[in-house]
C-alpha cells in the first residue's frame, strides 16, 4: 500500500439496510483490509454514536485521511466534514463514496453492486493520496434577509424574521401582498367544523408587514438576478412603475372616472376591473396602480381623467422602472402556486361550456368581495362585463342583490344541481396531467359544498371522486358534510355534455356499483390541480435552484432539511415547495424563518473554497484568466494574478484558459482526478463526469426513483466539465473507459447560461482534438425532471461499450 495511506481508514454505513441489504459489506471489509486499509462499519454513521466512532478511531489510530461509504454527500456531507474537523482534521481530508444512490439503489444484482462499491471506495482512497489541505476562508454574513413572494407563506416568514430582529425585504410581483389566500374567501381548519374568514386571518398579518419597522415592502417588483455566495448574496430587483406615487390616499376617485374596463386576474378573468385600480379592497399597500397595457393616456390617447380628479396629485404618467440592488445573507422563496389549466382536459368542457368552472373561480364567486358579491349564480346567467364600477377598488359588484340582473326573485340564476369533479390534472398519468395528489382539493370541494348548502338549502351536490382524502382531524369535517346530504360517486367522469338550455350532463362510471350514470347539473365545478406558479419556475432559474420532476422547488432533504433548498443560504416554503393547504403552509413558513435567522446568526461563515489556486511559479502572466466571464480574477499592482473567492463560481473555465497549467481548482486538481479515475475504472466501463450542481442531484435522483442502470457506469463529480481536458480523457481511455459522458447542468440559471455554452464549445473542441477517439465522447444535459431519460442514456451507452469490448 502507498505510504501516503498509512493513516487512512474507511468507514462504511449500513444505512439501516439501505446499503447493507444490497451490498456485501463484509466482502468490502475483507478485501480492503487485505490491501492494508483499516475498515470500520456501523449501522448509522450519521448518528451521534456513528460520529463518535469516527472521532475515536481518528484519535486512536492517528488517522489523517478518511473515506466514508454512505449515502449521497449532498445529504450528510456537511455533517461528516464537521465531524472530522472536530477531530482535528482539515475538511479536505474527507472523501465520501456514494454507496446508496450510485450503487445499492440502482443495481439490483448484489454482486455487481458490491463490486462497484469497492471500485468507488478505491477511487476515493487513490484520490486522497494526492489531497492537499484547504485553507479556510471566512466571511461575515450580511444581517439582512430577502423573502420572495407576498402570499401567506412569504408574509409569515417575513413577520417571523422581523420579530426576531432580522431586517427583511419582502418582494411581491403583484401590486399587493396577499397571494392566493386573499382570493379564497373562507378557509377550513383541522380543528373546526366552522369555516373561517380568510381575510380575518390574513389582513392583520398584511397590515403588520407595513407597520413593522424591520420589514421593507417592495410590491410590483421581481427578482432579476442573484450573484455572490451564501451569506453575501447580491440581488438585483426590477420594480415596475405603478404610475401612482406613494402619496396616494386610496380614495378611489380615479377608478370611478376611468372609462376602461379590463380583465380582473383577482376575480379569475371577469371583466370587472378598471385600468386604474387596487388588486382588491384590502390591498396592502393601499396604493392604486395603472395597467399600462390598457391605460388610454399611456397608449397615446387623450384621457388623463384620473389625474384630473386626484386631489393628492399622486398620478404620475412619467414614472419609470427602477433597478434596486440589495445585499442579503439569506433568501426565503415563497412564490406560491397556480391553478392547473383545466382546458387541457377537454372532456370536461372548461372554456367551452359556460357553466363549467374551477374551485378557485367558485371561491371567488362565493366571496363577498367577488364578482357576484357572494351570490351563487350560473355563469351563463351572469354578465361577465359589468355595466358600471361601483366599488372604490375599481372592481365591479352590486351593492345589493336587486342590482344584479341575474338575481331574479324566482332564483332562476342560482344552480340547483351542482357536480364537483375531483383530481382534474392531479393523480393523472395521461398527457397534460400530473401524477401527484394536490392535497387540498378534496377539502376545498367539501368546504364549498358546506358553504353552499348552508346558504342555499336544498341544493343537490354530487362529488365525483377517486379517493376522498381528509387527513387527521379533517375526517370530522368530511363526516359533517356527508351528514348535510352531499352525494358521493366514486369514479372519474368520462365526459360532460351541454344541453340547449346550457344545463349539463356528467357521464360517469360508478366504480362501486359498476354502473354507468348520467348526472344532470346546472353547474360543474372542477377541482383543478395545484401546480408550480410561473414565478416559482422563473425564480428556480434565476437562483439556480433544484426542482422536482413536477417543477416545484426541491428541498435538500424531506425529513432532515425540509425547507433548505439545494443552495446554502436559500430556503423554500409554502406551495413553492409542494402542494399543501394554508395550515401546513404557515407552519413551513415559520420553520423557513427559523432556518434563515439561524443561518444569518452563524457569522462569520466558512466558504466552500473549491476555487482556483494559482501557482505563481508557473504563471506567465499571459492574462488569459482575466477573460473570466464572472470577473473573478484581477491583476494586482505587484503583478500577481489573484482570485476573489466571493465572486468566483468555481466553474473551472480558467483552467482551460491557462495554457501553462498554473491554475487548478482546489480539490479537483488534475492529479486528484487522474487518481480517482485509476481507482474506479475497469475495462469497458462508461465514465461520467458530473457537474456538481443540478446534474449531480439528477444522478442521485435516479436512485431515489428506484431506477436502474448497468453497474459498469462510474461517475466522478466535477465543478463543471470545463476542468476535464484532453489529458484526463486520454488517461480515462488508457484506464479502460469504453466511452466518456459529460453530464452538465442545463442553461436554466444566470450562472449556467454563461457556463453551458462554454462547456458545449469545450466539448466540441475536445472531440476534434481526440481524433478517432472523439467518437467515444458524449454530452448530456441533466434536467431533474428527466431522471428516467438520464438513466436510459447510461444504459444505452454502457451497452454500446460492452459490445465494443
Amino acid at each position: 500500500m502507498n505510504a501516503a495511506l498509512d493513516k487512512t481508514a474507511v468507514f462504511i454505513c449500513h444505512c439501516s439496510g439501505n446499503i447493507s441489504e444490497h451490498i456485501d459489506i463484509n466482502y468490502l471489509k475483507k478485501t480492503l483490509q487485505a490491501e492494508g486499509v483499516p475498515v470500520f462499519d456501523y449501522e448509522y454513521l450519521c448518528s451521534r454514536e456513528g460520529q463518535t466512532l469516527i472521532k475515536n478511531k481518528i484519535s486512536e489510530g492517528n488517522l489523517d485521511r478518511i473515506v466514508i461509504g454512505s449515502c449521497t454527500p449532498s445529504k450528510h456531507g456537511t455533517l461528516f466534514k464537521k465531524c472530522i474537523q472536530e477531530a482535528g482534521l482539515n475538511r479536505a481530508m474527507l472523501e465520501i463514496a456514494n454507496l446508496r444512490e450510485h450503487c445499492a439503489w440502482v443495481h439490483p444484482d448484489k454482486a455487481e453492486a458490491t463490486e462497484k462499491a469497492l471500485s468507488l471506495l478505491r477511487g476515493k482512497l487513490r484520490r486522497l493520496e494526492n489531497i492537499e489541505p484547504l485553507e479556510e476562508i471566512k466571511v461575515d454574513i450580511a444581517p439582512q434577509a430577502l423573502v420572495i413572494g407576498g402570499g401567506i407563506a412569504g408574509i409569515t416568514a417575513a413577520v417571523n424574521l422581523a420579530d426576531n430582529g432580522i431586517s427583511t425585504y419582502l418582494v411581491e410581483k403583484d401590486s399587493s401582498i396577499g397571494g392566493n389566500m386573499a382570493k379564497i374567501g373562507k378557509v377550513f381548519s383541522p380543528d373546526k367544523l366552522a369555516e373561517e374568514c380568510a381575510m380575518c386571518s390574513l389582513s392583520p398579518l398584511m397590515n403588520e408587514v407595513v407597520a413593522n419597522p424591520k420589514i421593507t415592502l417592495l410590491t410590483w417588483t421581481e427578482v432579476d438576478r442573484l450573484s455572490g455566495s451564501a451569506g453575501n448574496f447580491t440581488v438585483r430587483l426590477r420594480k415596475k412603475p405603478r404610475y401612482v406615487q406613494d402619496k396616494c390616499t386610496g380614495c378611489g376617485r380615479c377608478s370611478h372616472v376611468c372609462p376602461v374596463l379590463v380583465e380582473n386576474e383577482f376575480n379569475c378573468g371577469h371583466m370587472d376591473k378598471k385600468a386604474i385600480s387596487l388588486r382588491f379592497s384590502q390591498s396592502v399597500p393601499k396604493t392604486y396602480c395603472i395597467d399600462p397595457d390598457h391605460c388610454l393616456q399611456l397608449n397615446g390617447e387623450t384621457c388623463g381623467k384620473c389625474a384630473e380628479v386626484c386631489k393628492s396629485g399622486a398620478i404620475d404618467f412619467l414614472q419609470k422602472e427602477e433597478i434596486i440592488d440589495l445585499n442579503v445573507g439569506a433568501v426565503i422563496v415563497a412564490t406560491g402556486f397556480d391553478e392547473y389549466d383545466a382546458s387541457q382536459k377537454p372532456q370536461y368542457g372548461y372554456g367551452i361550456f359556460k357553466n363549467v368552472m374551477t374551485q378557485m373561480e367558485l371561491a371567488r364567486m362565493l366571496g363577498i368581495n367577488g364578482p357576484t358579491k357572494g351570490m351563487l349564480l350560473k355563469p351563463s346567467d351572469f354578465s361577465m362585463a359589468c355595466e358600471a364600477v361601483r366599488s372604490s377598488t375599481g372592481t365591479c359588484g352590486s351593492k345589493n342583490s336587486s342590482d344584479n340582473p341575474s338575481d331574479n326573485s324566482n332564483g332562476t340564476g342560482t344552480p340547483k344541481r351542482i357536480v364537483m369533479i375531483q383530481c382534474v390534472g392531479s393523480r393523472d398519468e395521461k398527457e397534460g396531467g400530473n401524477r401527484y395528489c394536490s392535497r387540498y382539493c378534496c377539502m376545498a370541494a367539501l368546504k364549498h359544498s358546506s358553504l353552499i348548502l348552508k346558504k342555499y338549502p336544498g341544493t343537490e351536490i354530487t362529488i365525483c371522486y377517486i379517493d376522498l382524502r381528509a387527513l387527521g382531524f379533517y375526517e370530522n369535517y368530511y363526516r359533517a358534510v356527508q351528514d348535510m346530504g352531499v352525494n358521493f360517486v366514486r369514479g372519474r367522469p368520462a365526459e360532460i355534455v351541454e344541453k340547449p338550455d346550457k344545463s349539463l350532463v356528467v357521464r360517469i362510471e360508478d366504480t362501486l356499483d359498476q354502473r354507468i350514470k348520467e348526472i344532470p347539473a346546472d353547474l360543474v365545478v372542477l377541482s383543478a390541480a395545484m401546480i408550480p406558479s410561473r414565478g416559482t419556475r422563473k425564480i428556480a432559474s434565476v437562483l439556480n435552484l433544484s426542482q422536482d420532476e413536477s417543477g416545484f422547488l426541491k428541498e435538500r432533504h424531506s425529513k432532515l432539511k425540509p425547507v433548505d433548498s439545494s443552495l446554502d443560504g436559500i430556503f423554500v416554503c409554502g406551495t413553492a415547495q409542494s402542494p399543501k393547504d394554508v395550515t401546513d403552509t404557515i407552519s413551513q413558513a415559520g420553520l423557513a424563518a427559523v432556518r434563515g435567522r439561524a443561518f444569518i446568526a452563524d457569522s462569520p461563515k466558512a466558504l466552500v473554497n473549491e476555487i482556483p489556486t494559482i501557482n505563481q511559479l508557473l504563471c506567465a502572466q499571459c492574462k488569459e484568466c482575466l477573460k473570466c466571464p464572472f470577473d473573478a480574477f484581477s491583476l494586482k499592482e505587484n503583478g500577481k494574478i489573484v482570485v476573489d473567492p466571493l465572486v468566483c463560481t468555481g466553474c473551472g473555465y480558467c483552467t482551460e484558459l491557462c495554457q501553462n497549467g498554473a491554475i487548478q481548482i482546489a480539490s479537483f486538481t488534475k492529479t486528484q482526478l487522474k487518481a480517482e479515475i485509476e481507482g474506479i475504472l475497469k475495462e469497458g466501463d462508461l465514465l461520467g463526469f458530473v457537474n456538481s450542481g443540478i446534474a449531480s442531484l439528477t444522478c442521485d435522483n435516479i436512485g431515489n426513483s428506484v431506477l436502474s442502470y448497468p453497474s459498469n457506469v462510474k461517475l466522478i463529480k466535477v465543478p463543471t466539465n470545463l476542468v476535464v481536458d484532453k489529458d484526463l480523457l486520454l488517461h480515462a481511455f488508457k484506464c479502460g473507459a469504453s466511452s466518456v459522458l459529460f453530464i452538465e447542468d442545463p442553461p436554466d440559471s444566470p450562472k449556467a447560461e454563461i457556463v453551458y455554452p462554454l462547456t458545449v464549445s469545450h466539448f466540441e473542441k475536445l472531440k476534434k482534438e481526440l481524433g478517432d477517439s472523439g467518437n467515444r465522447l458524449y454530452f448530456k444535459k441533466a434536467y431533474v425532471p428527466n431522471t428516467k431519460g438520464l438513466a436510459g442514456t447510461f444504459t444505452s451507452l454502457a451497452r454500446e461499450g460492452e459490445m465494443i469490448k
